[in-house]
């Protein structure tokens, strides 16, 4: 029965740190612009929601709600992303403690699919 427990923590264990890992690699794919439903759509559920409070959140976040997704634990920090309330769009993108600053499209999860008739 012990040995059931300990693989059964192992393999939880390496599935968080997969997850820790994939929210990194989307998190740098993120854009500036996106809308909230974008992001959760590409990130998935948070780990962390901050919505500003008055006395108790930083005053860079008025007017802002934060989202945050761990990383690997050799990663500086978590992924955070800060998204205005008025509109909606994301304002600041930090992946492992580095900042994002495009406004470009994001990167697809997976590449596109070749059709049979150009593979041709």
């Amino acid at each position: 029965m012990k040995k059931i427990a300990v693989v059964v923590l192992f393999a939880l264990s390496a599935a968080c740190s997969k997850r820790e890992a994939r929210n990194y690699h989307r998190c740098l794919s993120l854009r500036v612009g996106m809308t909230k439903d974008e992001l959760l759509r590409f990130m998935g559920p948070p780990d962390d929601v901050e919505p500003f409070v008055e006395g108790r959140t930083p005053d860079y976040l008025r007017g802002r709600t934060a989202y945050e997704w761990n990383n690997p634990p050799e990663m500086p920090s978590p992924d955070h992303v800060s998204v205005r309330d008025s509109n909606g769009h994301v304002e600041s993108i930090r992946c492992g403690g580095v900042d994002i600053v495009s406004s470009l499209p994001p990167a697809p999860l997976t590449p596109p699919a070749v059709s049979t008739a150009a593979a041709r």
